[in-house]
C-alpha cells in the first residue's frame, strides 16, 4: 500500500510539474521560423468538427466563426486539468512548447481587424458570476494574450439582470438563456467587406435559384463579373471552389464551394476533413482566360448554440465537470451557455473597379480542370467561407440554401 501511495504521489508531482513547464510566460520568445501556415492548418480540425454539427443545426443556411471557437477553447485549455489539456491540445493541434503556442495565439487573435476596406469585428467574452474568483495565472494567460475578455454579472443573485446584460452584449433578443451555471461564454462576429475588385454595379439581375435537383425554389439578386479568377476542384467533395479576394491587396479571401455531379451540402458535411480543407485551398488555379462569375447578394445573421455544437464534437466535459476547470477559478468555472452570433453581408462594392473582360473565343483553353467548366454561377445551394491570406485560417464559414425571394 505504501508503495502504491508513493507511486501515485510521484505521478501527481510529474503531472503538475509538466503542466507548469507548459505554461505560457509573459516574456517574449524567439522563434526563427514563420508559423503562419502551420497555425492555419492547426485550426482546421476544430473547424471541421464544429462545421459538421452547425450545418445540421443551421438547416444548411447559416454562418458561424470557427477561428473564434478555436481561440475560446484554447483559452479554456490553458486552465484545465492535465488530462483534459492533453485532449484539447490534440483537438486544437496546439504544441506543448509554450513559445510556439504563444506565437499561435498571436497569429490567431490578429486575423480579424477592421479598417477602411473591411469591417470584421470579433468579440470573445467569458461572463462570470460575481462570486467566482479567477486564478491570476490563468487570467494573465487568457487576457494578456487577447484570447478573450472577462466581464461580470449577477448570474446567481439576479439572473434577470444577467440575462439582459447578455442580450445587450450579443445584440440579440435571446428569448431563453441557460444561467444554471456560474458563467457564460459569449461570442459575436460581424463582417461587411469591400471586394478587392468590385462586381458590375449596374448589372445586378434577378435570377432563379434552384435546389440541387434542378427545381427552382426562388430567386436572388445576382451580381456578376467576367475576368481571370482562381478556381479549383476537389474530387472527394465533388465540389468546385471559387476564390474572391477581399480588401487591400487581397488580405482576405472568400471561398465559395458549389457541389456538382449529384453531390450536395450534406456530401461536404459527411466527407470533409482537415486534410481536404487544405487540398481545396491548394487546388486553386488562376484561369488563363476570363471566367463568367455570378453570386447572390446576401446577408445572413445566425445565432448558434456552441455548447450543443461542442457537445456534438465530444467536448461535454468543459460544461459539466468541475475538475476540468479547477485551475481557472474558484469555484470551478461551469459555463451553462456558450452562444455565438455571426453576421455576414456580401454586396457588389469594391476598392477598385475594373470593367469585365470580353468573352473569350469559343473553345479557348481555360487552364483549369475541365470539370470546372467555363462559368461559376452560384444559383443553387453552396458553402462559403472567409480566410485571411496570411494563415488561411477560417474566420467565418456558412452555407446558403434559402433564396431571397420565394
Amino acid at each position: 500500500m505504501k508503495k502504491l501511495i508513493l507511486v501515485l504521489l510521484v505521478a501527481s508531482t510529474i503531472q503538475i510539474s509538466t503542466q507548469q513547464n507548459q505554461q505560457l510566460s509573459s516574456r517574449p520568445c524567439n522563434i526563427n521560423r514563420d508559423l503562419s501556415l502551420e497555425y492555419g492548418r492547426a485550426s482546421y480540425q476544430i473547424f471541421v468538427e464544429t462545421f459538421r454539427s452547425v450545418i445540421i443545426r443551421g438547416n444548411f443556411h447559416f454562418v458561424y466563426a470557427p477561428n473564434s471557437i478555436w481561440i475560446m477553447v484554447a483559452a479554456i485549455a490553458e486552465g484545465t486539468d492535465f488530462l483534459t489539456q492533453q485532449k484539447l491540445f490534440k483537438h486544437l493541434n496546439l504544441p506543448y512548447d509554450p513559445c510556439i503556442r504563444q506565437a499561435y495565439y498571436q497569429l490567431a487573435t490578429t486575423r480579424a481587424f477592421s479598417s477602411n476596406d473591411v469591417y470584421v469585428d470579433n468579440l470573445r467574452l467569458w461572463l462570470f458570476d460575481y462570486g467566482v474568483t479567477l486564478s491570476r495565472s490563468w487570467y494573465d494567460v487568457a487576457v494578456k494574450n487577447s484570447l478573450l475578455e472577462i466581464s461580470r454579472a449577477p448570474i446567481r443573485s439576479n439572473p434577470v439582470a444577467a440575462a439582459n446584460k447578455i442580450r445587450r452584449i450579443m445584440s440579440s433578443p435571446l428569448p431563453r438563456i441557460n444561467l444554471r451555471g456560474n458563467s457564460a461564454l459569449l461570442e459575436t462576429l460581424d463582417y461587411d467587406g469591400l471586394w478587392t475588385t468590385a462586381f458590375e454595379n449596374a448589372l445586378i439581375e434577378r435570377a432563379p435559384f434552384y435546389n440541387l435537383k434542378g427545381k427552382q425554389i426562388g430567386a436572388v439578386d445576382m451580381m456578376w463579373m467576367q475576368r481571370r479568377i482562381r478556381i479549383g476542384y476537389n474530387e472527394e467533395l465533388k465540389t468546385k471552389i471559387l476564390e474572391l479576394p477581399v480588401g487591400s491587396n487581397g488580405r482576405y479571401r472568400i471561398l465559395i464551394g458549389m457541389p456538382i455531379e449529384n453531390a450536395n451540402l450534406d456530401t461536404i458535411r459527411t466527407t470533409v476533413t482537415a486534410d481536404i480543407v487544405a487540398k481545396c485551398i491548394e487546388s486553386l488555379t488562376l484561369s488563363l482566360i476570363p471566367i463568367f462569375v455570378a453570386i447572390p447578394l446576401l446577408e445572413i445573421d445566425s445565432l448558434n448554440d456552441m455548447k450543443a455544437v461542442l457537445g456534438d464534437a465530444g467536448y461535454n466535459e468543459l460544461f459539466t465537470d468541475p475538475d476540468v476547470s479547477r485551475y481557472i477559478s474558484n469555484p470551478p468555472a461551469l459555463p451553462s451557455s456558450y452562444l455565438q452570433r455571426a453576421s455576414v453581408v456580401l454586396n457588389t462594392t469594391g476598392l477598385k473597379y475594373t470593367p469585365s473582360e470580353p468573352e473569350p473565343a469559343e473553345g479557348a483553353y481555360t487552364g483549369l480542370d475541365p470539370i470546372v467548366g467555363r462559368k461559376f454561377i452560384a444559383d443553387r445551394p453552396f458553402a462559403f467561407s472567409l480566410h485571411d491570406a496570411k494563415t488561411w485560417s477560417c474566420l467565418w464559414c456558412g452555407a446558403y440554401s434559402r433564396p431571397t425571394y420565394t
